[in-house]
């Protein structure tokens, strides 16, 4: 099959337009349409069907640029973006592998930054790896171009780069009968908690960064790996819960909770940035890595705790 087929199905899926499609490859809309009625005849299917005044993949059509998307764009990307990298003209796709809390902090600004200054890349960051064997094998696979997460890998063949750290804050209910204007070591420990587990360490968030060794045990009414779960519980009962002071100063006051020290001594949470030794020459995965720092230093996001 012609290779520009499926490149110009590729293009179509992801505009959903005949006519954006025609203006990324740079070609005219009836070529688009005709290299479509040579791929529906090839496949058997109508791949698009109108509705209103716009276009709608079938099923079919979902499932096959499903399979075709990494394969077509190692074809088409591979060998050239490793030597010329043009971020303005690249329709290149990049697979981030993260975590929903990492993701509301770094998704954001990238996705500013990408449409500011690449606008016909692909940023896929809806990855995320609850095996750690998994993590490693798409990474060196190239399944995945970059992992976001707390811990770094330290398999030799991977490189990790600190993106950020984050403070970590207690949230209590503006309506806790015993908790108000302060919040003590005594009231920590004695009421029951919201446990933020990490993705890596089978342990839970506060616990990963604890300066002592062990902290004290504590009342445990319910476990999450999401914090936005966690703080939408603790607004609801009287349980405390742990996060990141971006995460509080983003959403603690529409929920109605209070902001409090933890009134231990801890560290803050790292984010790191961990890819393969084998992009090391890949000139798109290098703008990829320098637009995820830039994106967050140009949004501020992570400002006041970036190092």
């Amino acid at each position: 099959m012609d290779l520009n087929l499926l490149k110009t199905f590729d293009a179509v899926m992801k505009s959903k337009s005949v006519n954006e499609a025609a203006e990324v490859l740079n070609i005219t809309a009836p070529a688009v349409s005709h290299a479509l009625n040579r791929l529906r005849d090839e496949y058997q299917d109508p791949l698009f069907i109108r509705q209103g005044r716009g276009i709608v993949p079938t099923n079919f059509a979902v499932e096959l640029h499903s399979e075709i998307q990494e394969p077509l764009s190692l074809l088409l990307n591979g060998s050239k973006s490793r030597q010329d990298f043009s971020p303005e003209l690249s329709q290149r796709t990049f697979r981030i592998s993260s975590h929903k809390d990492i993701d509301l902090i770094v998704v954001p600004p990238l996705v500013s930054y990408k449409n500011e200054f690449a606008p016909h890349v692909t940023i896929q960051a809806d990855i995320e790896h609850l095996n750690e064997q998994d993590r490693q094998d798409d990474l060196r696979r190239r399944r995945v171009d970059v992992i976001l997460a707390t811990v770094p890998l330290e398999d030799r063949g991977y490189n990790n780069q600190l993106l950020f750290e984050q403070e970590l804050v207690v949230t209590a209910s503006k309506y806790h009968p015993r908790i108000q204007e302060e919040l003590t070591l005594e009231d920590f420990m004695r009421e029951s908690h919201i446990t933020w587990k990490t993705q890596r360490l089978n342990t839970n968030t506060l616990d990963s960064v604890a300066i002592d060794t062990v902290l004290p045990p504590r009342q445990v009414a319910y476990s999450t790996g999401s914090v936005v779960t966690a703080l939408t519980m603790a607004s609801q009962t009287e349980w405390l819960a742990i996060t990141s002071k971006w995460q509080a100063d983003l959403i603690a006051d529409n929920l109605g909770l209070r902001v409090f020290p933890i009134p231990l001594k801890i560290g803050k949470v790292p984010v790191y940035m961990t890819w393969h030794q084998s992009q090391k020459n890949d000139k798109g995965h290098e703008w990829l890595r320098r637009a995820i720092v830039e994106s967050l230093a140009m949004s501020k996001v992570v400002e006041s705790d970036s190092l």
